[in-house]
């Protein structure tokens, strides 16, 4: 699951299922089980770039979403 996290990773513009992820997800869940997985990160990974745009939070020194120049 922590792959599918990394895919879906609001600072990974180039995010894929790729047939492997897919196969290792399988293993342990559902298709449907899957896609589920991927709507609840979709929403989190877009609520965290809302408040980013938005200004809404503080941002530390070691994140690695950063205003542009």
């Amino acid at each position: 699951m922590l792959k599918l996290a990394e895919e879906m990773d609001v600072t990974n513009t180039h995010g894929y299922m790729s047939d492997e992820l897919h196969a290792d997800l399988s293993a342990h869940f559902t298709d449907a089980e899957i896609f589920e997985l991927g709507v609840t990160m979709a929403i989190l990974c877009g609520m965290a770039k809302l408040l980013f745009c938005f200004d809404l939070v503080t941002r530390e020194a070691s994140c690695p979403v950063h205003r542009p120049a």
